[in-house]
Formats: C-alpha cells, sequence, structure tokens
C-alpha cells in the first residue's frame, strides 16, 4: 500500500503545482515558440529547423510529463485519475477526428498557398514520418498536463468547470505566445485551449477525445504546422 504523507496531501490541495508547472511551461517550451525557432530557421533553414524544433518541444514535454506524472504518484494517484483510458462519450471522439483532419487540413493548405506553393501535402519523407511521431509524443504530453493535470487539480480545489475550461486555456495560449508579444498568436492559441478543454469536459473528463483531437492533428499536420510557424516568424 502507498503511504501519502501529510505534506503531500497538502500540495495535492494547494495552487502550488499549477504555479509550478505552468512556470515551467513559460521558461522551457515558451522560448520554443519564440527566440529558438528564429535560430532553427536562420541555422536551418524551414524544413531543417521545423524537425529541430519539434524533437526539442518532443523532448521538453516529456520531461515535463513524466515530472507531473511522478508528483502525482507520489500523491497516490495514477494516469487513470488525469483521465488516461477512462470511459468516453463515441460522439466526442467522433467530433475530435473531424476536427483534427479539418484542422490539419486548413493548416496544410494554407502552408502551400501561402508561403510554398511548390510544398507537396502528400509527401512522404523521413522528415513528415519523424515530425507526425513527434506530434503524437507532444500531444500526448502536453494533454496530459493541460487538461489531465491543471484541469483536474483545478476541480480538486473546488473551481467549477468553466474556470477549469478557461484558465487552462489561459496558461495553454500563455506559454504559446509570451516570448512572441503576439497578441493574435495568444488569441488563436486560446481558442485552440478551449476547443481541446471543450473535448475533456464532453468526452467525461476523460483524455481519450483530446488526444485523439490533438495528436491526430498534429499527426496528419506535420511537419507543415511547424513550417508554417517558421515561415510566417
Amino acid at each position: 500500500m502507498q503511504v501519502v504523507n501529510m505534506s503531500d496531501r497538502l500540495a495535492s490541495h494547494s495552487w502550488k503545482p499549477i504555479w509550478i508547472l505552468s512556470a515551467l511551461l513559460v521558461l522551457l517550451v515558451g522560448p520554443i515558440f519564440g527566440p529558438v525557432t528564429g535560430y532553427a530557421k536562420e541555422a536551418l533553414g524551414v524544413r531543417g529547423g521545423a524537425g529541430l524544433v519539434v524533437a526539442l518541444f518532443s523532448a521538453v514535454f516529456v520531461v515535463l510529463a513524466v515530472g507531473t506524472m511522478r508528483w502525482v504518484r507520489q500523491n497516490g494517484q495514477t494516469l487513470a485519475d488525469l483521465g488516461w483510458r477512462q470511459p468516453t462519450r463515441t460522439s466526442a471522439v467522433v467530433v475530435a477526428v473531424l476536427w483534427a483532419v479539418l484542422w490539419a487540413g486548413f493548416n496544410i493548405m494554407g502552408y502551400v498557398h501561402q508561403i510554398d506553393k511548390a510544398a507537396d501535402p502528400m509527401e512522404i519523407s523521413m522528415l513528415r514520418a519523424g515530425t507526425a511521431i513527434g506530434g503524437l509524443v507532444i500531444a500526448f504530453c502536453e494533454d496530459l498536463i493541460g487538461r489531465g493535470f491543471i484541469m483536474n487539480h483545478l476541480k480538486k480545489l473546488g473551481r467549477g468547470t468553466w474556470f477549469q475550461v478557461v484558465f487552462s486555456s489561459f496558461i495553454f495560449a500563455f506559454y504559446h505566445s509570451v516570448w512572441t508579444l503576439s497578441i493574435a498568436g495568444f488569441i488563436m492559441s486560446f481558442i485552440v485551449g478551449l476547443i481541446l478543454a471543450g473535448f475533456f469536459v464532453w468526452g467525461r473528463r476523460s483524455l481519450t477525445p483530446v488526444v485523439v483531437a490533438h495528436g491526430l492533428c498534429l499527426f496528419l499536420g506535420e511537419p507543415f504546422l511547424t513550417m508554417f510557424m517558421l515561415a510566417a516568424g
């Protein structure tokens, strides 16, 4: 039997874990959207830079997800408590698939029409395979942290569903845009955060529809999603 001491119990019912995790997201993930992206583009070009950026995102999110899970287990919980492999609504999963395909397609076509008309949306390459796999890793880890941990921890703190949705979306948008000081980037990221949080709530707080929506979007859309970010930055 796992023993949870009093300090761990107090920590599991305080804001401290959320503030620490939010700060780490801003300090470790945020720069990849800003100065790191610019460096990668300058040093490796759009395609090579996209590969580096996805690799960095994957590595950082894995570290943060592992740290989050370690804290969760120390407090007597498991992945299931964050929504992993929990029963969900089929309708939420179906709509998640449709949204992912549409969002990925929209961004791919945007890259082709606005950035590189010679780009092949159907290309099969090592870059596409690697970034697609990286996209799945990123989506799982980011949703585990942003929806699974943050929203469920806020629920423990007695915050209502709408507060959980808005707060987690604000954090999501903030670390996506703070290093670029982009208001448009913040607004767009906030909307995407609301959609992903909405899938979490609609799916009975299961991570399945969230990871399906986010993971499938990145799996289908990379490397074009990241190349779009680099080219437009």
